[in-house]
């Protein structure tokens, strides 16, 4: 049986090689793809930025 397709977009991006190389280490050291890694790393990242926000807003 088939996997359900993943609600995603594919994008196009120029990136430094020692960048992709970095992350492609990084993927498999955790036992990712790199598409996962990116994503988690993305994520991640985005989450921490919103909490960032709401903490300023709360100090304004």
């Amino acid at each position: 049986m088939a996997r359900k397709k993943k609600d995603g977009e594919h994008i196009n991006v120029y990136v430094d090689r020692s960048v992709v190389q970095r992350l492609r280490n990084y993927a498999e050291e955790k036992g990712q793809t790199v598409t996962m890694a990116l994503e988690r790393i993305l994520t991640d990242f985005f989450r921490k930025e919103d909490e960032a926000t709401a903490d300023r807003k709360k100090e304004a």
